[in-house]
């Protein structure tokens, strides 16, 4: 990548920070544009025909089309904004149409072999954050023992877009508060680094116990622990608008994407149908020609 290029991403970085977007979506929107400019040449120039050629690649996903959409939308709106270009590319650029997302939850079951495959752990305290908390795997990086109240029984967190919430503590991760440092991360980084440990990192230790522990399913993911921490509540028979607080989504059609209905709760809601006699006979009179049949 040139020098105009990466000058141009530092200045995009600093104005997303203004914005107070969050950390992980300008590491995320940056990386896009880096591979943009990687495939294409200098994001200055693009054209909106380079642009939709590049979120039209083969092997993408829908909602990464989506998310490269929204990057490109930004940064583009951006140089506009600031002089850098008159126009806009990306406003050639179409919808990117999305199927509603099916949830993938690991079951109870799978979790355990998870817990007891040989993980260190540091991973097992992190896929109970993942299940008891429904944490995502950027939420379960940054826990800090300051954060947590065990008298009032509640943990602190910074949510998506870098909201700030209050949420109950399960009395599981209580306990395990109890042997985790009370004034530092839980999480540090390796190697001395400050901080806490990066997001792919604790993906990586979560998808290494998964794979250590026999589960070969592509699409259950670290994240799926949030998908069992919605859908065993709403087993649970918790009310959707308190998952979505829990789980901190601004909408329930978010949450909805999460909770599975399992097939307990199926069979009762259709075994609530009470079995009534069915009559052995239609009742239809039979026709003429039938009647002399018979007769005969």
């Amino acid at each position: 990548m040139n020098t105009d290029d990466t000058h141009l991403l530092q200045q995009f970085a600093a104005y997303m920070r203004a914005q107070n977007l969050a950390e992980n979506t300008i590491r995320s929107r940056t990386s896009t544009l880096r591979s943009l400019a990687a495939k294409h040449g200098a994001l200055r120039d693009l054209t909106g025909h380079e642009l939709r050629l590049y979120i039209g690649r083969a092997g993408v996903a829908a909602g990464t089309r989506r998310a490269e959409r929204y990057a490109l939308t930004a940064f583009y709106t951006f140089l506009r904004t600031e002089g850098i270009r008159p126009d806009n590319p990306a406003d050639m650029l179409p919808h990117v149409h999305v199927p509603k997302g099916q949830p993938r939850p690991f079951t109870w079951r799978q979790i355990e072999r998870m817990l007891t495959s040989g993980a260190y752990r540091r991973t097992r305290v992190m896929i109970l954050l993942g299940y008891y908390q429904g944490f995502r795997v950027s939420t379960i990086a940054r826990v800090h023992g300051s954060d947590i109240d065990l008298d009032e029984m509640t943990i602190r967190v910074i949510g998506k877009g870098g909201k700030q919430r209050t949420l109950p503590l399960h009395p599981v991760i209580a306990g395990i508060a109890l042997t985790m440092p009370r004034d530092d991360w839980w999480f540090p980084a390796r190697k001395g680094q400050p901080g806490p440990i990066k997001p792919s990192s604790v993906t990586d230790l979560i998808t290494k116990a998964k794979l250590r522990a026999g589960i070969t399913d592509p699409t259950l993911t670290p994240h799926s622990l949030r998908h069992g921490f919605g859908t065993d509540l709403v087993d649970e028979g918790v009310d959707i608008r308190v998952i979505r607080e829990l789980m901190m989504h601004e909408t329930l059609s978010s949450t909805e994407i999460y909770t599975q209905v399992s097939a307990r709760l199926k069979r009762e809601a259709l075994y609530a149908l009470p079995a009534r006699p069915v009559p052995e006979r239609s009742g239809r009179k039979p026709s003429r020609e039938a009647t002399s049949r018979l007769a005969a």
